[in-house]
């Protein structure tokens, strides 16, 4: 196959594997749009489904990610005062890993391993700071 009918099957599928993965794609974007979006994101947070305290250490999480770009296990652990990487997913992850499966997302970050093979969480696609400023805001609504 030439190259001009790879790109053109390629974009014949896009499409496609952009509605499989649930992603938008914006017109003339050339990458999925994240379907994080504000209204996405107000859902996400709702106290109906995610405690208080999970909030708070996702909005240090969040920040982490907004200002750094990722943010390892070993500086997460200090980051929420916990007592070792084990404790993450039971105070940090599981909770918004299951939130986003509820509402049919993929998790709000990317997950890659270091050097030493310890966990990283990565920002994927600028999310991190929208849903800061929505926790932010979930914040003051709940008075914490």
């Amino acid at each position: 196959m030439t190259t001009t009918a790879l790109r053109a099957l390629a974009r014949e599928l896009a499409p496609l594997i952009a509605e499989e993965l649930g992603l938008e794609v914006q017109p003339g974007s050339p990458r999925p749009r994240s379907r994080y979006d504000e209204r996405t994101i107000l859902e996400f947070l709702s106290p109906l489904h995610l405690g208080d305290t999970v909030l708070v250490r996702a909005r240090k999480f969040f920040d982490e990610l907004a200002r750094e770009g990722r943010i390892g296990s070993l500086e997460l652990v200090d980051l929420l005062e916990l007592k070792g990487p084990t404790s993450i997913p039971a105070n940090l992850t599981n909770p918004l890993k299951k939130r986003a499966a509820k509402l049919g997302l993929e998790v709000p970050w990317e997950e890659k391993a270091d050097r030493e093979d310890r966990t990283v969480w990565v920002d994927r696609d600028g999310i991190a700071e929208r849903m800061l400023r929505a926790i932010d805001v979930e914040i003051g609504r709940r008075g914490l």
